[in-house]
């Protein structure tokens, strides 16, 4: 059988790939800037806290007023969860920094710069559990036994979603690797990266005063404050929960054997060691 002629073959190659292009294309802003900076992790690995972060080392160097909370911190740094419609400026409207975008989308190779935030997956998938139960995402009956070896919000899931990220890289793509346990331990060093890997020199003052507006205790507060805004099963439930590092303590045993085991390749890969 004879080859195609190269310009038939060529066309129907990239017919074959416009319905992957239209999926990328769907966790994009609508108007794509190629200096935007993706902040993209897997739900529940700490891309809450650092959106704090950043918001807050921002407004400490460049001496803004405005108050970084629960409800300010969506327009300072959008999520794609919400709306693809963003504005053109940057962080609190300034056209001299890059627009800086939450996301949790599988890997997108137009994504041209990612701070990538990875988390124990142990403990990811505990706290995705509370998370999605207190919205009502999940059956009130569901336990955590459940919820990881569910295929949509489970071990699979966060296997696929960070192997694609670390594997998958693009020529000309520029992704940063950062450890949510490394921002808890040294939460200086690692905010001083970042925002070194933005172009912004921080002093070691602005630093710690950023820190500290991004503190669990005054997230919680701020969290208080602008509850009527979520959408949420219960009074009691907290969108800022302790945070910790535990390694998934409060697994019973064959729950632990069960996540360890499905998701020790890719972990490893990305450097945790279980």
């Amino acid at each position: 059988m004879k080859s195609l002629p190269n310009k038939i073959a060529n066309r129907i190659k990239r017919i074959r790939q416009i319905p992957i292009e239209k999926s990328y294309q769907k966790e994009l802003p609508a108007n794509h800037q190629a200096e935007d900076v993706f902040l993209v992790s897997y739900p529940k690995s700490g891309n809450t806290w650092l959106r704090f972060l950043i918001a807050n080392a921002l407004k400490v160097h460049y001496q803004i007023e405005r108050e970084v909370n629960f409800f300010t911190v969506h327009d300072i740094i959008p999520s794609l969860t919400f709306s693809r419609n963003l504005r053109y400026e940057g962080p609190f409207g300034r056209t001299d920094l890059p627009r800086i975008i939450k996301s949790h989308s599988a890997y997108n190779p137009y994504y041209q710069r990612v701070i990538f935030m990875v988390r124990d997956p142990r403990d990811v998938l505990i706290s995705y559990y509370h998370y999605l139960k207190s919205f009502g995402a999940i059956p009130d009956s569901w336990t955590v036994s459940e919820l990881i070896r569910d295929r949509k919000f489970g071990t699979e899931a966060w296997n696929q979603h960070t192997k694609g990220w670390y594997v998958s890289n693009k020529e000309g793509q520029n992704i940063q690797l950062f450890y949510y346990e490394e921002f808890i331990k040294n939460p200086q060093a690692n905010l001083d990266r970042l925002m070194d890997i933005l172009g912004i020199k921080m002093t070691d003052g602005e630093l710690k005063e950023a820190i500290e507006l991004s503190s669990k205790e005054n997230m919680r507060k701020s969290e208080e404050v602008h509850r009527s805004t979520y959408v949420i099963k219960t009074q009691e439930t907290r969108f800022v929960r302790k945070g910790e590092a535990t390694g998934g303590k409060s697994l019973n045993e064959v729950d632990k054997k069960y996540l360890e085991d499905a998701t020790r390749e890719v972990a490893q890969l990305i450097g945790y060691n279980f």
